[in-house]
Formats: structure tokens, C-alpha cells, sequence
């Protein structure tokens, strides 16, 4: 059985928001994977300006293969990391992952509102791309639209009941 529940999409924010929900919920642990690869390189700005990208990346990527080791635990990912060098399939093994899906549309819209990381232009200029890869990599897939919060754990909580 699966013992982690992870939260992907394109809204980065939102995700945070229905991953506590979860957790909370779930009696589950709850990983912020962004927070927890900046606490672990206290020093990013630095560390990429002394030592290059290319070692920030690495530096990174340990940091989120160290996740690995979690259990019973929800965790949101950022695109970017769950994406980059096959993570999302060393994480699959052992998690149920939710795909929060936001049409191109609405996401659009939230650029105007403040609620984004800086990749979310990024993400709707190769949304179809993302979508595809996304889709791909989840086990559950929940079109948020405009409901409420409460309506989406809702269906998180069904979908991962009938995976049981």
C-alpha cells in the first residue's frame, strides 16, 4: 500500500492550500517539498553565484531524492521538481499522486491576482506540454474549475478510497 499522498498542478499556491486540507484530514504528515529543498540550502542565491547552476541543481535534486524517506506524509511539488530527472517516477512507488488540474483559462488569470510562483507564466506558455506530462504522471486527476475546497478534498478523499 501507498503511504504518501502527493499534490501536483500549475497553481503552486492552491496546491499548498488543499495539501494542509488533506493532511489535516488525513491525519497524514504534510511536506511543503519547495520549503523543504529552500530550508535544506538555507543559502540558494548564494550557493549558485559561487558555485554555478549546475551545483545548485545537484544540491537540489538531493534534497528532493532525501523526500523519498518520507511516510505517511502529503506532500505538494513544484512542477519544476517533480518533472526534473524522472522524479515523479522514484516518487510513484510509493505515493498516490493527485493532478489539481486549472484550464489554461483560469490560470491566466491568476497572473493578475499575485498567487503564483514566478514559473506560472512560464507554465501556461507551455501548458499543453505540462498538462500532458502531468496527466501522465498522476494516478488521480481532479478538475478544479470553481469549487470549493472542501469539494475537491472531498473528491480526492473518493478517488483515493476506490485505489484501495
Amino acid at each position: 500500500m501507498k503511504s504518501n499522498i502527493i499534490i501536483i498542478g500549475l497553481d503552486y499556491k492552491y496546491n499548498l492550500a488543499i495539501g494542509k486540507l488533506l493532511a489535516d484530514t488525513t491525519n497524514l504528515y504534510f511536506l511543503d517539498v519547495n520549503e523543504y529543498v529552500n530550508y535544506a540550502l538555507f543559502s540558494r542565491k548564494d550557493m549558485q553565484e559561487k558555485c554555478g547552476v549546475e551545483y545548485l541543481e545537484k544540491q537540489e535534486n538531493s534534497a528532493i531524492k532525501g523526500c523519498l524517506e518520507f511516510e505517511n506524509t502529503v506532500m505538494t511539488f513544484p512542477y519544476l521538481y517533480f518533472e526534473r530527472n524522472y522524479n515523479n517516477a522514484k516518487f510513484k512507488a510509493n505515493a498516490n499522486v493527485v493532478y489539481l488540474y486549472f484550464s489554461k483559462d483560469n490560470l491566466t488569470k491568476k497572473i493578475d491576482d499575485n498567487s503564483f510562483l514566478e514559473t506560472l507564466s512560464v507554465d501556461i506558455i507551455a501548458f499543453n506540454d505540462r498538462d500532458k506530462e502531468l496527466n501522465n504522471a498522476s494516478d488521480i486527476k481532479i478538475n478544479v474549475r470553481n469549487k470549493k475546497k472542501e469539494t475537491i478534498l472531498k473528491e480526492i478523499l473518493e478517488k483515493l478510497r476506490s485505489l484501495l
